[in-house]
């Protein structure tokens, strides 16, 4: 009976490592118009990971791209995943794109 439980302790300790990692991932920009105040930013992670950003430091790039440029402040405007190796439906690679819109008016 102890040589089961072992065993099964032993495949779920896989399964877990199989199914996804939390991994960490920094955003990052990757495009930006200072005349229509738009910053995008962006990350990317594999099929198995499990991303996890910092939500807080997204929206303080934005703002501080925004200020910048002369305006006050940002909020997010939408978000996007794309597959960017394989297919929607077997994707090994995506990456996500988040806009921000800077707000107020733009200070000479």
């Amino acid at each position: 009976m102890p040589r089961i439980i072992a065993d099964l302790l032993a495949v779920l300790a896989v399964a877990a490592v199989i199914v996804g990692c939390t991994t960490y991932k920094l955003w990052t920009e990757s495009a930006a118009d200072s005349e229509l105040g738009i910053v995008q930013l962006s990350y990317e992670y594999g099929k198995y990971e499990s991303p996890q950003v910092d939500e807080r430091a997204g929206v303080s790039m934005a703002r501080e791209r925004c200020q910048e440029w002369g305006f006050p402040d940002a909020q997010r405007k939408g978000e996007d995943r794309q597959c960017i190796d394989g297919m929607k439906t077997d994707c090994s690679r995506w990456k996500v794109l988040r806009e921000y819109q800077c707000l107020g008016d733009k200070k000479k």
